[in-house]
This record gives structure tokens, sequence and C-alpha cells, in this order.
């Protein structure tokens, strides 16, 4: 349950994060920021250290960036989805593996 919970945090701020960065003007800098300290923070309570949580980060923000340039340009749609569908089975595996533990 926690898996899932922790899963569906992320998954709506990089959908967020995303409609943010869709405008070419958008404030990307902040945004992505923000990104990689939820993402890096969503880990809290387990037992995983500073490499799953820092890989959780980087995935919420290649997640969150290629979702902006997939809305943003239809024509990029495959590409980005491809790349974004294997960065969320990623972070599903390593917040799955360290949701199910508990912590000592």
């Amino acid at each position: 349950m926690s898996m899932l919970l922790r899963n569906l945090l992320v998954l709506a701020m990089e959908f967020g994060a995303a409609l943010l960065l869709r405008e070419p003007d958008a404030p990307w800098i902040p945004v992505l920021l923000a990104v990689f300290v939820v993402g890096s923070g969503v880990l809290h309570g387990t037992e995983a250290e500073f490499v799953p949580r820092f890989l959780v980060a980087l995935t919420a923000v290649g997640v969150a960036e290629l979702g902006s340039r997939a809305w943003a340009s239809p024509d990029a749609l495959w590409a980005a989805g491809t790349g974004g569908a294997i960065l969320l089975a990623v972070q599903t595996l390593i917040l799955l593996r360290y949701s199910s533990r508990r912590s000592a």
C-alpha cells in the first residue's frame, strides 16, 4: 500500500511539472528543482539511502521533462513517450523494492 501511495505522489508531481513546463518560457529551474526535492523525499521512512533516493529523484526529473516535451510538441510524442515509459518503469521498480521493506 505504501508503494502505491508513494508512486501516486510522484506521478501527480511529475504530471503537474509537465503541465508547468510545456510553455516555452516556463521557469524550468525552480520546477525541476522542486521535482527533484519531492522525488528524493518520497522514500522517507524506508531503508533507502543516497543512491535509491537520487535515482528516484533523477528519474522524476526525466519523466517531467520528457512529459513536457511530449505535451508541447506532437512530433516528439513517440520518442518522449517511450523514454518516459522506461523511466517510469525504473522509478516504479525502485519504489516497489524499498517501499515493501520495513525500516529498521
